[in-house]
């Protein structure tokens, strides 16, 4: 493995194969100072959110390329270097450079010592993998956080979440089962614990195991209720979240599929409205 001091400047030269990204960072004024820098990027930053939306795509392209200039002109400013890198990535993925937006979030995980920050990275890449259609790739980003004990709670139950939504991806619905249960009963947050068992139960729905699906929201109802019973502002957003749970409509849907099925056979193959 590279040592972390070395990432930027090996992106920098990845860029400069092409010639149009290196014209866009020479584009960029150099700064005595990274905060100067900074202050640049972050002016245009502000230009992104004040953008009509004919105008999104140039606005974004230059700050990111701004930010891009941050790590390239200040390398030894490990904390400001994964700032930038984090920033230019997400706004490269607004103007579909997937694959420089995935060397942009490599550098926030090779030179970040902010723990959630990294963890941010991590699942940013993920996602975009998957969006790429590279879901084993995605599974591995996920699963390698998921086994990160430096990594914040949170970011690794979100991981696990969508460690069994990969695996449903791929069709290994008994390892998708496996891992949603596990985010449903370990989460350390209520509401994240409503998301898990949402997805679940629609877990069940897909491959048609209407039962188990409705054990799973009996499940999620009798695990949460002494936070649905707490007259605190979190018991409020579990009763919301509860209520909307977008597996209890597909689970609904499928019973009356079902039924209707039941009374007319020749009803089996049409599409449920």
């Amino acid at each position: 493995m590279l040592p972390p001091l070395l990432i930027p400047a090996l992106v920098v030269v990845s860029f400069s194969q092409d010639e149009r990204f290196e014209r866009e960072l020479s584009a960029v004024p150099r700064f005595e100072t990274v905060v100067a820098q900074r202050e640049h990027a972050l002016a245009l930053a502000a230009r992104v959110r004040s953008a009509r939306p004919a105008d999104l795509p140039i606005a974004r392209r230059a700050c990111a390329f701004a930010w891009i200039a941050v790590r390239r002109n200040f390398p030894q400013e490990r904390a400001a270097v994964a700032d930038a890198a984090f920033r230019a990535a997400e706004q490269l993925r607004w103007v579909d450079e997937d694959l420089a937006a995935l060397r942009e979030f490599e550098v926030v995980r090779a030179m970040a010592t902010d723990t959630t920050l990294r963890a941010r990275a991590v699942l940013e890449s993920a996602h975009l993998e998957r969006r790429r259609r590279n879901v084993d790739r995605a599974l591995d980003l996920y699963l390698g956080l998921c086994a990160d004990a430096s990594a914040p709670p949170r970011r690794r139950d979100e991981a696990a979440l969508w460690v069994g939504k990969s695996y449903a991806l791929l069709g290994r619905f008994a390892d998708a089962e496996r891992w949603l249960r596990r985010a449903a009963e370990r989460a350390c947050h209520a509401l994240d614990r409503v998301r898990a068992f949402d997805e679940w139960c629609a877990l069940f729905v897909s491959i048609d195991d209407l039962e188990a699906a409705a054990g799973v929201l009996a499940t999620c109802r009798a695990s949460l209720a002494p936070v649905v019973a707490e007259e605190t502002k979190l018991g409020e957003s579990v009763r919301d979240a509860l209520e909307g749970m977008r597996s209890i409509e597909l689970l609904e849907r499928a019973v009356a599929r079902r039924r209707v099925q039941r009374e007319d056979p020749r009803t089996a193959k049409l599409p449920f409205r």
